[in-house]
């Protein structure tokens, strides 16, 4: 019975434990980055020397998926190199830490729900690099095996957390079951091929779909408790960090109108959407700060008025010829 299991699995071994190595990989991967957040004393400055290990191995194995000439070995090296260049790229880049000489990387998260329109375009490049043979095969797993990663990752980060908790078991429901006709499809064309290289690319694939139907089968049907833990602790530190980049656009968007380098078109905009108040545009129109040109713009747009000017120029502040300018063209009559 055994002899013949083995049998019937022998065509698509490859395929199988291509996709089991890619989740022992995710699992070394989650163990080794607990300690930067999730143990209960975090490890200060572990990611300092952490960061530096996940880049030499991602280095070693897309050096190996350039260089090596048998291609279904190659691609086994851009497969396991875009394995670490998501969590190099895509999780360490931007992951936060309490504690430390350098508590993040880089402020900029792929994984935010914009994502969505690199991740569309990398797709469509890759297409195009795949049928025209622009770029070399091996290296082409390298970013589909990427991409499908940051796809999965995009909707897990965003997607997943927005769905109403009443509907995520039926959501996650398809998601599972379509995985998992995808897996049995993926199978039969391994059991089918002959070709190494087919396999190999098939394994590759074999395990996303396999992720997506572990997370639909479980996690997905229920709120993560690793979003509401871990994710939500950060999000008082970045509201403190936009606020405070309002107070200095603030402070810079003060200065600007004070030295007159507004124009009208930006002020029009900013009033538009209640960004500035119609008194502080007043304020400056009186301080002489507006430029002639900018005056007219804002009277033609009814955005203030003649009188608005007239009573400005009582106030012996705006400059000479910005007024010989809005008489001549007939913005205020004295």
């Amino acid at each position: 019975m055994l002899k013949k299991i083995a049998h019937f699995i022998q065509p698509m071994w490859r395929t199988i434990w291509i996709a089991l190595a890619g989740q022992g990989v995710f699992i070394f991967s989650v163990i080794t980055m607990s300690p930067l957040r999730m143990w209960e004393k975090p490890v200060v400055n572990y990611n300092l020397f952490y960061l530096p290990i996940l880049t030499i191995l991602l280095g070693y194995f897309f050096y190996r998926c350039c260089t090596e000439q048998n291609e279904s070995k190659s691609y086994l090296y851009g497969f396991f190199a875009a394995l670490f260049a998501w969590p190099v790229i895509g999780e360490m880049s931007s992951l936060p830490v309490e504690k430390g000489l350098v508590t993040q990387f880089s402020d900029i998260d792929i994984k935010a729900i914009g994502g969505w329109y690199f991740v569309v375009f990398g797709w469509l490049g890759l297409k195009i690099l795949w049928l025209t043979g622009a770029l070399k095969r091996s290296v082409c797993v390298f970013l589909m095996t990427f991409l499908a990663i940051w796809s999965f990752e995009l909707y897990m980060d965003n997607y997943s957390s927005g769905v109403a908790v009443e509907m995520m078991p039926k959501i996650a429901g398809y998601v599972a079951g379509i995985s998992a006709v995808v897996m049995i499809l993926l199978l039969v064309i391994s059991y089918r091929t002959t070709s190494l290289e087919t396999k190999t690319v098939l394994g590759c694939m074999l395990y996303i779909f396999f992720a997506l139907f572990l997370m639909g089968s479980d996690q997905w049907k229920k709120p993560s408790k690793f979003y509401v833990t871990y994710e939500a602790a950060h999000i008082d530190e970045e509201i403190t960090g936009l606020q405070e980049e309002k107070y200095k656009l603030e402070k810079l968007k003060k200065y600007m109108l004070d030295e007159g380098l507004l124009d009208g078109k930006s002020l029009k905009y900013m009033l538009d959407r209640n960004l500035i108040k119609q008194e502080t545009v007043l304020s400056a129109l009186t301080a002489g700060s507006l430029p002639g040109k900018e005056i007219k713009y804002l009277v033609d747009k009814k955005i203030i008025s003649a009188q608005d000017v007239l009573d400005a120029a009582a106030g012996g502040r705006m400059k000479e010829k910005d007024l010989k300018f809005l008489r001549d063209k007939k913005v205020i009559r004295q």
